[in-house]
C-alpha cells in the first residue's frame, strides 16, 4: 500500500514542478514595439526583458502579430500575453493586468494643412474616421456613438497614415507619440500632422488572457512594479520619447 502511495506521489511531481510557460506576443507599432533591422525593440520590448531579469528568468520568445490576429488570440488562449494593451473600461474585465508601461492619450489626428476643427465626436459627424481593426481607438470611436460606416479600418497604422497623406480619411484615431515616430519613419514630416480632438488617457499594459496562472501573474506584476520604480525605466522613457 505504501508503495502505491509512494508511486503516486513521485508521478504528481513532475507535474507540480512544471515552470508555467507564457506565450508573449505583440504587434509592430512604434515606440512600444517594432521590429528594426531585424530585431524586436521598443520601450515594452525592453522593459519585459527587465522584468524577466527582476524575476530571475530567462529572456522568452517573443511572437509578432497583427494587432487583429493577436487581440484575437488573446481572448480565447490561456497563459498568453499581448503588449503593448490599451487598459480600457471595455477590455477592464476580459484581460488581467500588468501595469503600467506608459500612459497615452489617444486622440484624432488630422493633416494640418486641412484645419479641420472638431467640436464633438458622434454619428451627426460628417468626419471619416480611421482606426485599427480591434484596437482602442475603434473602440472608443464606437462608444462615442461613432457609426461602424463612418469608420475605415486598417491592420497596419502605416496604412492609416499613408489614408490620412492621401484623404481617404479625415482623421486617424491613435497615439500622438505613435504617429509622430510611425510618420518619421516612413519619410513624412511631422509638421503633416496635428492633433484635433482627444479621445481619451489610458494606460497602456501587459493584457494577459483569462485561465492564466495567478502566481505566475503576481510574481510579473511585483517584478514590473520593481523595475518601473528604477532610474533604468526613466532612461527608457527618455530614449523612446515618451
Amino acid at each position: 500500500m505504501f508503495g502505491r502511495y509512494l508511486l503516486a506521489i513521485c508521478l504528481l511531481l513532475p507535474l507540480a514542478s512544471k515552470a508555467t510557460t507564457i506565450n508573449f506576443v505583440t504587434e509592430n507599432l512604434r515606440p512600444f514595439n517594432y521590429v528594426e533591422d531585424a530585431h524586436l525593440t521598443g520601450i515594452s520590448v525592453e522593459l519585459l526583458r527587465l522584468v524577466w531579469q527582476e524575476m530571475g528568468e530567462d529572456p522568452q520568445p517573443i511572437k509578432v502579430k497583427t494587432w487583429e490576429k493577436a487581440y484575437y488570440l488573446l481572448q480565447h488562449r490561456p497563459n498568453m500575453a499581448l503588449f503593448l494593451t490599451m487598459r480600457s473600461p471595455r477590455r477592464e474585465h476580459m484581460f488581467h493586468w500588468a501595469c503600467p508601461i506608459t500612459t497615452s492619450d489617444i486622440e484624432l489626428i488630422a493633416l494640418k494643412s486641412r484645419a479641420i476643427e472638431i467640436d464633438e465626436v458622434g454619428s451627426d459627424s460628417k468626419i471619416l474616421y480611421g482606426a485599427m481593426k480591434a484596437g482602442v481607438g475603434e473602440q472608443l470611436l464606437l462608444y462615442k456613438g461613432v457609426e461602424f460606416e463612418q469608420i475605415s479600418l486598417t491592420d497596419d497604422l502605416e496604412k492609416a497614415l499613408r489614408m490620412l497623406k492621401r484623404e481617404r480619411v479625415d482623421v486617424i484615431a491613435s497615439e500622438p507619440e505613435v504617429i509622430n515616430q510611425t510618420a518619421a519613419a516612413l519619410g513624412f514630416e511631422e509638421e503633416l500632422f496635428e492633433s484635433v480632438y482627444p479621445l481619451g488617457k489610458l494606460e497602456g499594459c501587459y493584457a494577459f488572457s483569462q485561465g492564466t496562472d495567478p502566481e505566475y501573474l503576481e510574481r510579473f506584476r511585483r517584478a514590473l512594479s520593481k523595475v518601473t520604480a528604477t532610474e533604468q525605466y526613466q532612461r527608457l522613457l527618455d530614449k523612446y520619447q515618451m
